[in-house]
């Protein structure tokens, strides 16, 4: 069974449905001192942060899973909103516009550490203005990487996708599938 650290709503349904055994256990994580310097490794900085705060915490608990997404466009770092304002920026950059989610992943159980760091770049077309309204006041893009939702929102202005859905959802279940 693997043990999910996160809180994710949307990794736990990653993880159901593709079958996996789990639980998930919540946990507060601090990520507000790592720097927005990297596109290519700020997700990677977090998951490793993540690990050792948990490791702290639970220094005897095995086959965990931990993992955070960003989403980058025209190479600025997007985490999860703050606020209405802030979702609004960031979807407004999506539109229209190519954005890459990248998400870092650490499995660990008694004879395997899996660290992997996966993308998935998705052209948009331009969003609808009353939709973005609508998708924001109904706060759907709480606790989304980049305000990004690929299986909500999102989906219905995708033109182009390379890479797994699941790593736009925040969890490369393929790659985990492999090694599990």
């Amino acid at each position: 069974m693997i043990n999910l650290a996160s809180s994710s709503k949307t990794r736990a349904k990653i993880l159901k449905d593709f079958g996996f055994d789990f639980k998930q256990i919540l946990f507060n994580y601090d990520e507000s001192y790592i720097i927005k310097k990297e596109p290519l490794t700020y997700a990677y900085n977090v998951v490793c942060a993540k690990y050792l705060q948990f490791k702290k915490v639970y220094p005897n608990l095995e086959n965990l899973l931990f993992a955070d997404s960003s989403v980058v466009v025209d190479n600025e770092i997007f985490g999860k909103a703050k606020n209405d304002e802030d979702a609004f920026y960031m979807l407004k950059k999506q539109s229209d516009n190519e954005a890459s989610v990248i998400t870092a992943m650490i499995y660990e159980n008694k004879k395997l550490k899996l660290i992997n760091l996966s993308i998935t770049t998705f052209r948009f077309k331009k969003f609808d203005e009353k939709d973005l309204k609508n998708y924001i006041d109904k706060k759907e893009y709480v606790g989304k990487a980049g305000a990004m939702m690929i299986e909500g929102f999102n989906k219905k202005y995708i033109v182009s996708q390379k890479g797994n859905t699941s790593t736009a959802m925040g969890l490369n279940a393929e790659i985990l599938k492999a090694y599990v």
